[in-house]
């Protein structure tokens, strides 16, 4: 489950102010003293072919072996290449595990009152195997979330997480985040095929759903307590590659990437 310091993040922050009257309501109003009725807001819907202008940071799923430098920085990084983002961890080959989040955040106190409908499609460019090699892989995963920093302090949504190191005996799992911890949920075959994902998170209804390739996984609309975050509403669409576990002594350790494309995210 990632980790991030919402209240250290700048840039990309944007507030929404979702207004909508119509000059003919407003006459009508006036005229007849009532007040104005309440109209929904019209959508806003963000898209692109890359995640161009999105936030990569080092995630809290990192491991660094007896002798290594922990995880930082210069283990991940996120190369956007207009047809697609290229997320990669363990960039230099360390005896680590390094954990990339590359994540789009919007910041405004409407984020807990609509309804977020966000995709992406995501496709690993190997097949992860335990004949070794340059490149592996321990997980990808994804989510959708809401941190309501100003009233319950809890962080609101959904997360997939596909179990990708060979070794492991829930090798092809999809896993969900339950708010405290994964959950086997469903199984996708680890190929080198585009698979794309869609979260829905509606806090008032306090509901998520969570589909992959067009078929529902079960997901709870998880909670999850953040120590030392800000007192900012803010929601983030979130993308993620975790290398391989490398072992407690290992001196060198796998590149893992996947690649990202054409998202979408509606509020509203």
């Amino acid at each position: 489950m990632p980790n991030l310091n919402l209240s250290a993040v700048n840039g990309r922050r944007r507030f929404l102010t979702l207004l909508g009257t119509g000059a003919a309501v407003l006459a009508v109003a006036a005229s007849t003293t009532l007040s104005t009725p309440a109209m929904a807001a019209d959508p806003v819907t963000d898209s692109g072919t890359d995640l161009a202008g999105w936030t990569t940071v080092v995630g809290d799923g990192v491991f660094a072996a007896a002798g290594q430098a922990p995880v930082n920085a210069a283990d991940i990084t996120t190369e956007h290449r207009g047809t697609d983002s290229r997320l990669r961890s363990n960039i230099l080959n360390r005896g680590i595990m390094a954990h990339n989040i590359t994540y789009k955040p919007v910041t405004g106190a409407s984020m807990m009152t609509v309804v977020h409908q966000a995709s992406y499609s995501f496709q690993m460019p190997f097949v992860p195997s335990t004949s070794g090699g340059p490149r592996n892989a321990q997980t990808v995963e994804g989510g959708l979330f809401v941190w309501d920093g100003a009233n319950t302090r809890y962080d609101y949504g959904t997360a997939f997480q596909w179990v990708l190191n060979p070794w492991d005996a829930n090798f092809g799992k999809i896993r969900v985040w339950t708010g405290t911890s994964w959950s086997a949920a469903s199984y996708l075959k680890p190929d080198t095929a585009w698979h794309q994902v869609s979260f829905l998170v509606d806090p008032v209804g306090q509901r998520v759903e969570l589909t992959i390739d067009g078929t529902q996984i079960a997901a709870p609309y998880s909670k999850t307590t953040k120590n030392g975050w800000g007192t900012e509403v803010a929601a983030r669409l979130q993308a993620e590659a975790i290398s391989l576990y490398p072992g407690s002594t290992a001196t060198w350790g796998p590149q893992h990437e996947v690649l990202v494309k054409d998202w979408s995210w509606t509020r509203q």
